[in-house]
């Protein structure tokens, strides 16, 4: 900033470090023109004491008193309102600035949050003069002034420690001066006794009872004539003796505005409930910002006031997050175990969360007792609940990652508790804020970490772990059962058939662990793992379910469905490359002839289109032919589109073999119209991947590329599934640098590389290939190796487009490197594992373009 910049009497001129009122220099130290000039850098925000010593003596120990001294000098020569503090905070710059140059204007600045200054002193109150900080509450606070101001009762509903009662005061304090009389807070946990509730809100305003009638006419009575701001907190063990009591003051103190909080709403008509979630938590790719998010900045407040040494920096702050994600953003959990940062440091307290409950104890002294520890504020909460409520919640704790209204019912009825009653009872546990409703198309219910770990105690302590699990696995094992067969009947389209299944994928794989574990249950373990093979984005957790229980599936344990499901799971795409192809081969045939006796016609041909996939990539075009054949006579007029996209994809494939390109792009242009038809989107992508991949083999490649990028930028918008956006960015990287767009070819990769991690299909062909145009040889020769290995595994040909690349890496190669070395790097490569070929294209692609060969 080098423009001048004037406020009131005061003008700044920074390039020449000088400060003048009424036109005459003004004589300041170099530090206090360097706060000066960060605080007005700043003026739109609050800035941090830390920040400000950080931005003054950089890389200097120094005390928070010179930064004090430094403030002084500079409202002594601009005023007292030049400069607010904000407690707590740190200061900013309020005066209005005149030309500042760089497009904000002095009056587009927000005041400082109206949480941190004192209230004002006209109107009586028992409200602190000054609050804490509120971190990452500013859009809750802001929602529910409008709220209070615009109704006369308003209750903050949240769990246990989220913040309710911090977020009510601040409100009230920032709104207290609308009341002639006056803001109260009312702290109600220690009351015991509903009938003692006026008495306790008459002593907090200081109102005389002369108990000539009943105590809650003679506390409305006094409130009549008043305008006052009555917040009443935590009411959840009190709600029938609040709603009674606010129920009268509305019909009998108009001026009266009410304010409660609760885990539980009151019910009342006239109640406007405002629900409190956790504070955000930032997620991988917002981590840059991460201080922006109220957990973050909530953690490191209260770690810094234990220990004014600690900084969050790049080393700390995925650590940070991690924490704050696993004690999901809840207040409470933060500041308990923000705490124990000071006195054991941070990755311990990271590692030891699995024992919350005893690591998460303490807190500050002005803390309610149930706010102590966090186990104090879940019993507190668990107490509260009927017999039955507690049931189902405990029960709820079987559930990893969340689940729906019919997985609840499943798994936490019995004899005692039929779906209704559980339905009630999930109701009543999302009213008390022990159970989070997702927002959504399709509504989703979860515990919070810390509400989780509590329920699986309880469930425990009744005995009811093994039974639980037992009827969550079978929960699972149904749901796989029925979204299967409704997608292979046709009722469901895959797109949402993924939808079902993939948000259980924390479920299915508790199940999963529970049916394999010594007390567990082999039948469902083997079930499990056949319904599972679908899930087209985990194949390498599907392998190690599938194959471990291959000998038990042979010796008859299983039902025969089960069976014939299981071997179209080992013959799926998603498994090329995870099982050896004569594997997938025989376990085509072996589905299609469990079919064909079950008298199930559409997943035998759904189990011929898999066989004949398998023997076109083993280029055994006859026996590819007949399967199709074979299925082609199966179809019914009335079976859905998405079965016969299946036959044009593979009549497709049979047409590019016998090298009849055209012939092969319009049948892949028809798979696209008729994909696009169904609305499945999922298909569609798959069928454009054909059409693109087609052209880059055969030409133009231009306009393959042209395809890709074009769907790549759809599913940048509009996603499919891990592996089909794999496949996609993973051919563009092979078709920009076979075109020589070396630097494109680079960004996509690095775009790609998380795709690739998630799907487990890593293309070698196209990072080997990229990364010998970028000059990278070493790890070129150790991914051509890698691919050498791989196809001679699978016993599969390259496609002509990877042929043709290939060949010309190699030759490349032979011509660079010595025979001795590029063998060794060669057999290096055959031996890499799949992470250790992971961590070479991660490494490989972390270093500038290199001069091209």
């Amino acid at each position: 900033m080098t423009t001048p910049l004037r406020f009131g009497r005061a003008e700044v001129r920074p390039s020449e470090r000088q400060l003048l009122v009424d036109g005459r220099p003004v004589v300041l130290g170099a530090r206090a023109f360097d706060v000066l000039m960060a605080l007005v850098d700043r003026r739109d925000r609050t800035v941090a004491k830390s920040e400000l010593l950080d931005c003054v003596w950089p890389g200097l120990v120094v005390e928070e008193n010179n930064l004090q001294v430094q403030i002084s000098t500079l409202r002594k020569a601009l005023g007292p309102h030049a400069i607010a503090t904000v407690p707590g905070r740190g200061y900013r710059f309020t005066a209005p600035l005149e030309g500042a140059g760089d497009g904000r204007s002095s009056a587009a600045v927000p005041a400082p949050a109206a949480i941190y200054v004192a209230a004002p002193a006209a109107p009586p109150t028992n409200l602190p003069r000054e609050l804490p900080p509120l971190y990452g509450r500013e859009a809750d606070l802001a929602a529910l002034r409008s709220l209070i101001e615009a109704h006369k009762l308003v209750t903050v509903v949240g769990a246990g420690g989220i913040g309710k009662s911090r977020l009510a005061q601040a409100a009230a304090h920032s709104l207290a001066g609308r009341w002639p009389d006056g803001a109260w807070m009312v702290e109600l946990a220690s009351l015991s006794e509903p009938a003692l509730l006026p008495n306790v809100v008459a002593q907090a305003l200081d109102i005389q009872m002369a108990g000539e009638g009943s105590a809650v006419d003679e506390l409305v009575a006094s409130l009549a004539p008043r305008t006052v701001l009555l917040v009443l907190d935590n009411c959840e063990h009190l709600l029938d003796a609040v709603a009674a009591l606010a129920q009268a003051v509305l019909q009998r103190a108009p001026n009266v505005t009410m304010l409660s909080t609760s885990q539980e709403p009151l019910r009342l008509p006239a109640e406007q409930q405002y629900r409190i979630a956790p504070l955000a938590v930032p997620s991988e790719t917002a981590a840059g910002s991460a201080r922006e998010f109220g957990a973050i900045a909530l953690f490191e407040a209260r770690v810094r006031a234990a220990d004014p040494r600690f900084a969050l920096n790049d080393e700390n702050l995925a650590l940070l997050i991690d924490i704050c994600r696993r004690l999901d953003g809840l207040p409470l959990a933060i500041e308990l175990a923000a705490a124990r940062v000071a006195t054991l440091g941070l990755r311990p307290v990271g590692e030891k969360l699995d024992a919350r409950f005893k690591l998460l104890t303490g807190g500050s002294r002005a803390s309610l007792r149930r706010h102590q520890t966090l186990r104090a504020a879940l019993e507190w909460s668990h107490n509260l609940l009927s017999a039955p409520e507690q049931a189902v919640f405990r029960r709820l704790g079987a559930f990893a990652g969340g689940f729906t209204i019919e997985l609840a019912q499943a798994v936490a009825g019995d004899a005692q508790l039929d779906e209704w009653a559980v339905l009630d009872h999930l109701s009543a546990l999302v009213d008390k804020s022990l159970v989070v409703a997702d927002a959504g198309d399709a509504p989703r219910y979860r515990l919070l970490e810390s509400a989780r770990a509590f329920a699986l105690e309880q469930l425990a302590a009744a005995g009811e772990t093994a039974a639980t699990l037992k009827r969550h696995a079978l929960a699972m094992l149904r749901l796989l059962e029925r979204v299967d067969g409704a997608n292979l009947d046709g009722e469901l389209r895959t797109d949402q058939y993924t939808a079902l299944v993939l948000p259980e994928l924390d479920n299915l794989r508790a199940a999963h662990a529970w049916a394999t574990a010594e007390a567990g249950d082999l039948q469902v373990a083997i079930g499990l793992a056949a319904y599972a093979g679908a899930l087209i984005d985990y194949a390498t957790e599907c392998v190690d379910w599938l194959l471990p229980v291959r000998q038990h599936v042979e010796d008859g344990a299983v039902d025969r469905p089960v069976v014939a499901r299981y071997w179209r799971a080992i013959a799926a795409r998603n498994m090329v490359g995870h099982v050896p192809r004569a594997l997938q081969v025989e376990a085509s045939g072996r589905a299609q002839l469990l079919y064909q006796a079950l008298g199930q016609p559409r997943r035998v041909f759904s189990s011929l289109v898999q066989l004949a996939r398998h023997r076109i990539a083993q280029h055994e075009t006859a026996a590819a032919q007949a399967a199709a054949d074979q299925a082609r006579g199966l179809i019914q007029p009335d079976w859905p589109a998405e079965l016969l996209i299946l036959l044009l994809r593979i009549d497709g494939y049979l047409a590019r073999q016998a090298g009849r390109f055209a012939e092969a792009l319009a049948l892949f242009h028809d798979a696209v119209r008729v994909s696009a038809s169904t609305g499945d989107w999922r298909l569609e992508v798959m069928a454009r991947i054909n059409v693109a991949d087609l052209l880059w083999e055969i030409g133009p490649i231009e306009e393959g590329t042209r395809e890709t990028r074009q769907l790549a930028e759809e599913l940048r918008a509009r996603p499919a599934t891990y592996s089909d956006m794999a496949m996609v960015f993973g051919n563009l990287v092979g078709m920009l640098s076979e075109l020589g767009r070396i630097d494109e070819a680079s960004n996509v990769a690095r775009e790609a590389l998380p795709l690739m991690r998630r799907a487990r299909e890593y293309f070698i062909e196209a990072w080997a290939y990229l990364f010998w145009r970028r000059g990278q040889i070493h790890a070129a020769t150790l991914l051509l190796g890698a691919s050498d290995a791989r196809r001679a595994r699978e016993g599969v040909p390259l496609q002509e487009n990877e042929q043709r690349m290939m060949a010309e890496l190699r030759a490349a190669l032979q011509t660079q490197l010595q025979t001795q070395v590029l063998a060794r790097d060669l057999a290096a490569g055959a031996a890499l594992g799949e992470a250790e070929r992971l961590a070479l294209i991660d490494a490989a692609l972390t270093p500038a373009l290199a001069s091209q060969p």
